[in-house]
Formats: structure tokens, C-alpha cells, sequence
């Protein structure tokens, strides 16, 4: 979020503006943001990277590469037990602009 504006830091192809939604079912969300299935936990640094790279940056007095964006990174975890259980785990990190 920069400037009041949501971008999809893994999906920066020209810079597309994303929506906030509302449903009555999900809640609160951000229309087609790009999900990435990783099968490893280097795989999912690699793209917190990625994505780490492509967010605003500037240099200020006390940092030379101070956030300039509010940053959100989901992961959803999925592990099978069994033939009929699926365990789910979901977790947000927040990064907020100037922190």
C-alpha cells in the first residue's frame, strides 16, 4: 500500500492498481492479488525477497532505505493427514511503512 494505492508486489507487470473488496462470505479482501504454491521454505523466502525488492523505498536521515509502503505477506500452510484430514494454518505479516 503506497500512497493509498495497492499494488501486488509479486505481480508488478505495469504497475496494475488492485481493489479492496468487501464479501459477505470472506470479509475484507484485495481483488487478484497473485497466490504462489512453494513446496519448501526456501522457496518462500525467494519470494518474500522478490517481493521485498519491489516495494517503495527512500533515503532518510537515520535510513538509507527506509519503507515508504505498508507491506502484507500471507502464507497459507496445508499439511495431509491422512486420507481425510487436512490441517490449514494461515499467517499475515505486517510491515508497516517507515518501521
Amino acid at each position: 500500500i503506497y500512497n493509498e494505492e495497492i499494488f501486488d508486489l509479486l505481480d508488478m507487470k505495469g504497475d496494475v492498481k488492485k481493489d479492496l473488496k468487501e464479501s459477505p462470505q470472506t470479509g475484507v479482501f484485495i481483488k487478484d492479488l497473485k497466490c504462489v504454491p512453494v513446496k519448501s521454505v526456501d522457496e518462500m523466502f525467494k519470494l518474500l525477497d522478490y517481493g521485498n525488492k519491489n516495494r517503495s523505498v527512500a533515503q532518510t536521515n537515520m535510513n538509507a532505505t527506509s519503507s515508504r509502503s505498508h507491506a502484507l505477506f500471507t502464507v497459507h500452510i496445508e499439511s495431509i493427514e491422512g486420507a481425510d484430514k487436512i490441517r490449514a494454518s494461515k499467517l499475515n505479516f505486517v510491515d508497516l511503512a517507515g518501521s
